[in-house]
């Protein structure tokens, strides 16, 4: 099956015998041997080239993704052999500044001191296809033009808070319905509705859109003029943790609960630096799995 696969990304058997090392003849009797065991043609042969029949194309799906795995195994071994070097560019929210997800990237880079990690913090949307980084960390899944690899690292609980000067001026809402005649400071790389569901399994929805008085594309901006009594707003928890313990940001309507916010790391699938990513990634998970995000 690995060499069938060969051949199909190669178009060619020669191509294929090259790329594996190994004699035409063997490339050429393997694949009849699978053709005769799965009773099926999967290549059509001309003396130009080779292409899928119809039977290949659903065969090679399958076989693709298996060799893909069994690289990734190959990969492991290597890393656990190898001493690691090199640069890594990584792409992190700001909002992650100060949080386990960054202490665990400094503790990577403590624990192999031939590996240099250039971090950069911004809250835009990032494509690691495109924009330069070996790996992205990213709140949500976004939608990408090529292939990308990702794997996730932890969640962040959301909660809707408002200065307390401003709360102050209101009644506290008893609904999350109440929230949208508040004036509402939004941040622009998220939705502006948000789904919620309470502890006795209601549901609900609240939208942003009406009373919209202030958009921001940073979350620490936000987290100030939340402080500075201007509206409300939804954050992470990770964000506005000290805040709401010294009492100058109030939580409101704790009984109900919106979706948490998923960290993934993305990289390109094809990256040079495959090795390096891989350890890279592991090393987050499990320190993260450990301590928390």
């Amino acid at each position: 099956m690995a060499i069938f696969t060969s051949v199909a990304d190669k178009g060619s058997f020669s191509e294929a015998a090259k790329a594996l090392g190994i004699a035409p003849s063997r490339v050429s009797e393997a694949v009849s041997r699978l053709e005769l065991h799965l009773d099926t043609t999967l290549l059509n042969r001309t003396t130009r080239k080779v292409t899928l029949t119809s039977e290949g194309r659903k065969f090679y799906a399958y076989t693709s993704s298996m060799v893909g795995e069994a690289q990734k195994g190959v990969n492991a071994i290597n890393i656990s052999k190898a001493i690691p070097s090199g640069t890594l560019n990584i792409s992190v929210p700001s909002y992650l500044n100060g949080s386990p997800m960054l202490a665990a990237i400094g503790a990577f880079g403590v624990a192999y001191p031939g590996v240099h990690v250039s971090i950069s913090f911004n809250d835009k949307l990032v494509d690691p296809l495109t924009d330069g980084f070996d790996i992205c960390i990213q709140g949500g899944v976004q939608q990408y033009r090529g292939l990308v690899e990702m794997r996730k690292l932890g969640e962040l609980e959301r909660v809707f808070v408002a200065g307390r000067g401003y709360c102050e001026k209101r009644s506290l809402p008893e609904h999350p319905k109440n929230l949208e005649s508040w004036d509402w400071i939004t941040y622009r790389h998220r939705e502006r509705k948000f789904k919620l569901v309470s502890r006795d399994g209601k549901k609900t929805e609240v939208s942003t859109t009406g009373r919209s008085k202030i958009r921001v594309d940073n979350l620490d901006a936000l987290h100030f003029l939340v402080k500075t009594n201007l509206g409300v707003s939804v954050m992470p928890l990770e964000i506005c943790r000290d805040s709401l313990a010294d009492g100058s940001v109030i939580r409101l309507i704790e009984d109900w609960r919106m979706s948490k916010v998923r960290l993934f790391a993305v990289w390109a699938e094809k990256t040079k630096r495959v090795s390096l990513t891989q350890m890279f990634v592991d090393f987050l998970a499990e320190e993260l799995c450990t301590n928390g995000v």
